[in-house]
């Protein structure tokens, strides 16, 4: 079953990352949001599934002139193309 895993949680809660790898699936994906939008600044290897990050939650913390060219940018409704395409979703905050 693929999941969409929808990190609001900063990096530096080691907790919530821990149990988001023991949940992780090869067919998964992250969409980082809020305070999230950290990981791959500051973790950038932290995951090998398709990350992708809510622009306006990038934009909003500065972090775009930083920002990984892997993980691409998207807005609102491509969020719910994502949640559309997986599965089941689950929050991690």
């Amino acid at each position: 079953m693929k999941i969409l895993h929808i990190l609001s949680a900063s990096p530096a809660s080691t907790e919530t990352l821990a149990g988001l790898r023991r949940m992780l699936g090869r067919e998964d994906a992250i969409l980082l949001t809020g305070d999230g939008v950290y990981l791959p600044v500051q973790q950038p290897a932290a995951f090998s599934v398709p990350l992708f990050a809510l622009e306006r939650d990038v934009r909003a913390r500065g972090l775009g002139a930083q920002w990984p060219e892997a993980v691409p940018l998207i807005d609102h409704p491509e969020y719910v193309d994502l949640c559309v395409r997986y599965e089941k979703s689950m929050n991690w905050s």
